[in-house]
């Protein structure tokens, strides 16, 4: 079976916006937390590919690096604020506290403004096959929290 292209332009403030209402899920709120926790997953590509998937579109597999290498730069800068977020929780004011989890959100906002770039970079596909999530979930080997993703999502899309 052949390949077919499909496009639609992503932009930074349609997957924000995604974000925050999938995100706002307590479900997926949950089960996010729980991918980056307990299986090093990364929650922002996550809520990328669960977009994706809610518009039928895939990548080719060769892609994935390169999707998570765009991850790379983030990342370093991203995981030890957010330990440090986490460590200051308990000996902060409420409103420092507050500032620190809103610059910790900007990151994460810079971050997806990266993966929007580089996925408008790529060819993608009518999806035929595993949804992205689905594979996301499978590589990281917490494939039980793909219900919560794919249920939420079906939930989201009837609102």
């Amino acid at each position: 079976m052949t390949k077919q292209h499909a496009s639609l332009l992503l932009t930074t403030a349609q997957l924000w916006q995604f974000s925050l209402n999938y995100y706002g899920i307590r479900e997926v709120k949950t089960a996010c937390l729980n991918l980056q926790n307990q299986f090093n997953g990364n929650v922002n590509l996550l809520l990328l590919l669960v977009w994706l998937d809610q518009h039928q579109l895939t990548i080719q597999a060769e892609d994935w690096v390169s999707i998570e290498n765009t991850l790379d730069h983030s990342e370093s800068l991203l995981l030890p604020y957010r330990e440090l977020r986490r460590k200051l929780k308990n000996h902060v004011s409420e409103p420092l506290y507050r500032e620190a989890l809103e610059f910790e959100l900007q990151l994460e906002q810079r971050q997806q403004s990266d993966l929007v770039e580089h996925i408008n970079t790529l060819t993608l596909y009518r999806a035929t096959e595993k949804p992205l999530t689905q594979q996301y979930c499978l590589k990281l080997g917490c494939e039980h929290l793909f219900t919560s993703f794919e249920t939420s999502a079906e939930q989201l899309k009837m609102k």
